[in-house]
């Protein structure tokens, strides 16, 4: 009797699994981990925006996907992130950075630009009593005589190359701004989410640190979050994408972009700057340039235009 019974509670129990399966995707999924890369240093705060645009994305869609942890990572260069994201490792499973064909193919991108491409506007840090070198360019032929400093293993350096740009580069991320002051490059190019946290930070030990005040250099260059070609990676992504979307549609996005460039767009005064425009060879077709949504135009950036 009791084998009987024992066979009609194993027989219900798989039955109600199988109901929760398909009924209810957490039943069946463990948490799921993502890792992303963790910055370089305590005074390396480039990344938190990104950290809550994925964070958020990920909260918004729990109640389909189940529970999940976001950790970071050990900090890597941009290179080793590419390598342990193609062999799978485990070592990070999702990567912040820009599009290129190669990575396209190997690698699955989730193609909305994270911080909307205003990584693809750059004001320059200089030498405090070098601003007048910079005051008369107006095309991108007219500073190919300065040298711009950029990491050794960032993509960007295809950029500048590609548009006649001399570049010096540097293996450290922190020692670049010790360059710049040392007159290893004339400046530094850096993006508007990035550029007045860094320069808060430094202006104090180093004094001749300065903001040029009248370029923005600009090219498409959309950063994605990518994750492993492999069903996992096509697990992740598909979770981070419906949330990505889901803030889109309703206003989350842009109220945590708001929070964390508004005032620092306005402060740089992006939509009066002299705007020189370069060419990138690496976008795909594939890019989303049409969908105008998920891409800052500093044009409609400044405070008389929010009412047009």
């Amino acid at each position: 009797m009791s084998i009987i019974r024992t066979h009609w509670f194993c027989s219900v129990m798989v039955a109600l699994q199988a109901l929760c399966l398909g009924a209810n995707p957490r039943c069946a999924e463990a948490t799921m981990v993502y890792i992303l890369n963790g910055p370089q240093s305590a005074d390396d705060h480039r990344y938190d925006f990104h950290v809550e645009i994925l964070k958020t994305a990920l909260e918004k869609t729990t109640a389909k996907f189940g529970p999940y942890r976001l950790d970071l990572s050990a900090s890597m260069s941009e290179a080793r992130q590419t390598l342990e994201l193609k062999a799978a490792s485990g070592k990070l499973n999702v990567m912040y950075l820009g599009t290129s064909p190669e990575l396209e193919h190997d690698l699955i991108p989730i193609r909305i630009p994270v911080d909307k491409n205003l990584s693809g506007y750059f004001v320059l840090l200089i030498r405090s009593h070098d601003a007048r070198r910079f005051q008369h360019v107006r095309t991108p032929s007219d500073p190919k005589e300065s040298s711009f400093g950029l990491g050794d293993d960032w993509l960007d350096n295809l950029v500048y190359q590609h548009n006649g740009l001399k570049v010096t580069k540097g293996s450290d991320y922190n020692g670049l701004f010790e360059m710049l002051l040392n007159r290893r490059f004339d400046a530094f190019p850096r993006s508007g989410v990035e550029v007045m946290q860094e320069y808060q930070q430094r202006k104090p030990s180093m004094p001749e640190l300065a903001i040029e005040e009248t370029l923005l250099l600009y090219y498409p260059w959309p950063m994605y979050f990518w994750f492993s070609k492999n069903p996992e990676g096509v697990r992740l992504s598909t979770r981070a994408a419906e949330g990505m979307w889901s803030m889109i549609e309703d206003g989350t996005y842009d109220k945590i972009f708001d929070k964390y460039f508004r005032a620092d767009i306005e402060r740089l005064n992006l939509s009066k700057r002299q705007l020189i425009e370069m060419s990138n060879p690496r976008l795909t077709p594939e890019t989303p340039l049409q969908d105008k949504r998920l891409w800052f135009n500093p044009a409609k950036s400044a405070p008389d235009s929010k009412t047009k």
